[in-house]
């Protein structure tokens, strides 16, 4: 009884812990997670009073972000989910939303942006459905920049410019000069890519100078190191050399893995821009041994970059052996993808079309590095053979000339192959009319989306939708009336509906909706919203402008989809028999308002 009443701390002593620990956290974070430790309690040690639970919180909140910037990322997610469960029995919404964002961010590390995005979504999700408080807007200040970093990774930069613009002005209403510092570091790197390395440079510049004025080591750090790889890019090689120094030692002074491995990339890269090739192969080699298996982007990166140098260096069986490497990563990032969605669950590729497009693009790259190999040693066969100088010098341009054509080659086919790669998915998945998900992508996404709720223990709703009367107009004005009518439709649902709700055509004037997270209640509310939609719509045709109506068919989803899609289409029809225009559930409809 003593152990567990010294185990339950209180709002009080978790601030102190609080402060010793953040204070800790970068010069000392191993002495800072050990704190932690002693005044966390063990999973069935928590007190069952609301102010024991909160104080935790904190306490588990600072805990898993030092253990996922130091890499250990299976015991932040641990937090994290620990974290939820707190805010499940609290029904604490914001602390919800940070358990949310904390899980996001150790996804984001492990390469897996896809994940990250989908549970940043939902915290903000919860957050626009939270009363008013401090707490809650520093809360959505960080989705909002978690979201815009996420997008970087995707990459989409003008996606993450409006993210970061929506949070910088929440920062500095709520005077947070860390996250306004962390913020304006993050833009900058989206200034990089949209205005180019002078542009960031100056915005990095900005950001340090403001990380200095308040002390603040790590986004200091960050920041020194962004200015370091501007400068590579854009030839400042003097002052690249003492920015990147000072950068290593401040990142190494943190030990940030992930920010570590990127300053020594960048001092690979001033280095071989020096001309200093064996001192660019080892920055590469040490950031390579740090990203490796923990840091997909970094070490996608790095083995680019080591491949293209041995090609520098004259060892091109080299280059191929971390070509070959790299294809293997990429094809880890592939399946990743398919495994999560981004945003509206992003593009998914074909599993067993892209599994043998990549097993034979492996094959062909190692078929080339034989035949590489072969002729490299052929034509090291003939040269001892060969006493002519002449003949020895025509033997050496010919070897040259059928190294580089091979090199060659492999590169073009490895492009061809991923060019088909994006065509065949994008085919393969999408309704060529509409271009939303068509019945098999739907079918994939819906099994995934499924056990995603079964395992977070949330609702699944699908909705059936008809346009009524839609035989009649096409009857009467052409399919080509109507083909206008489907596609300015299925843009309506894509604008009208949430980012991680699904939407496909079914067939003909059929389309489905999949909503996570959504009870039946909630998603004939959803229906109402995006029948008014429709409704105020005047869908502009060559044949004349239409006003449309639509039936909708609910139904929750408990075992399986395809019972739920049958009572989802039994609700629609019965809408339709009771005079269209209707919001039905697999119990009974209302009339669509």
């Amino acid at each position: 009884m003593i152990l567990w009443l010294v185990a339950c701390i209180d709002a009080w002593a978790a601030e102190d812990v609080l402060e010793r620990a953040q204070s800790l956290q970068d010069a000392d974070p191993a002495a800072a997670i050990v704190l932690l430790n002693m005044h966390i309690p063990a999973d069935r040690a928590f007190d069952t009073q609301g102010k024991n639970l909160e104080a935790a919180s904190r306490l588990l909140y600072l805990r898993g972000q030092i253990q996922r910037n130091q890499g250990n990322l299976k015991a932040a997610a641990d937090d994290a989910v620990r974290l939820q469960q707190i805010a499940a029995t609290l029904d604490q919404d914001v602390i919800s939303a940070d358990a949310l964002y904390l899980h996001g961010t150790v996804l984001a590390e492990d390469g897996d942006i896809a994940g990250a995005l989908e549970r940043f979504h939902a915290a903000r999700e919860i957050l626009e459905q939270t009363r008013e408080s401090t707490d809650a807007r520093v809360s959505r200040a960080r989705i909002l920049n978690a979201l815009g970093v996420a997008n970087n990774f995707i990459p989409d930069y003008e996606r993450a410019r409006k993210y970061y613009q929506q949070a910088l002005p929440l920062a500095r209403e709520l005077d947070d000069q860390a996250m306004e510092t962390s913020i304006l570091g993050n833009l900058a790197l989206v200034i990089s890519e949209l205005e180019g390395p002078e542009a960031g440079l100056v915005a990095h510049q900005e950001a340090l100078s403001l990380a200095l004025q308040r002390g603040d080591k790590t986004a200091s750090a960050y920041q020194q190191a962004n200015i370091c790889s501007r400068q590579v890019e854009i030839g400042r090689l003097a002052a690249a050399e003492a920015s990147c120094t000072d950068a290593l030692a401040r990142v190494e002074a943190l030990g940030h893995p992930r920010i570590i491995a990127g300053t020594r990339m960048s001092l690979g890269d001033l280095r071989r821009a020096q001309g200093r090739l064996d001192e660019a192969h080892q920055q590469y080699l040490e950031a390579l041994a740090l990203a490796d298996g923990r840091i997909v982007s970094v070490e996608t990166s790095v083995l680019d970059k080591l491949a293209t140098l041995s090609a520098a260096r004259g060892q091109p069986v080299q280059a191929l052996e971390y070509l070959q490497q790299l294809i293997e990563r990429r094809e880890t990032e592939l399946q990743n993808e398919r495994a999560t969605q981004i945003e509206e669950l992003e593009m998914r590729y074909s599993v067993e079309q892209q599994q043998r497009e990549i097993e034979w693009l492996q094959r062909d790259a190692e078929l080339k590095a034989i035949q590489l190999h072969q002729r490299n040693q052929m034509l090291a066969g003939t040269a001892v053979a060969l006493v002519l100088v002449t003949a020895l010098a025509l033997l050496a341009w010919r070897a040259f000339r059928m190294k580089s054509k091979l090199e060659g080659e492999l590169g073009a086919r490895n492009r061809e192959l991923e060019n088909a790669l994006r065509t065949i998915t994008r085919l393969a998945r999408e309704d060529p009319l509409t271009g939303l998900l068509n019945r098999r992508a739907f079918a994939e996404l819906a099994d995934l989306q499924q056990q995603r709720c079964r395992d977070q223990g949330m609702p699944l709703t699908i909705a059936m939708v008809d346009i009524d009367n839609f035989k009649a107009l096409n009857d009467r004005y052409g399919h080509a009336a109507g083909d206008e009518v489907l596609q300015q439709l299925a843009a309506l649902f894509s604008q009208a509906l949430r980012s991680l709700d699904i939407v496909c055509r079914w067939g003909g004037e059929e389309f489905v909706f999949l909503l996570p997270g959504t009870d039946v209640q909630l998603a004939e509310q959803i229906a109402g919203r995006v029948s008014k939609e429709v409704k105020k719509t005047g869908f502009s045709t060559e044949a004349g402008v239409f006003s449309i109506t639509l039936t909708f068919g609910i139904a929750p989803v408990y075992d399986d989809i395809d019972t739920a899609l049958q009572a989802a289409d039994q609700a629609m029809y019965s809408g339709k028999h009771g005079g269209r225009d209707r919001i039905a559930t697999s119990r009974n409809w209302k009339r669509a308002s």
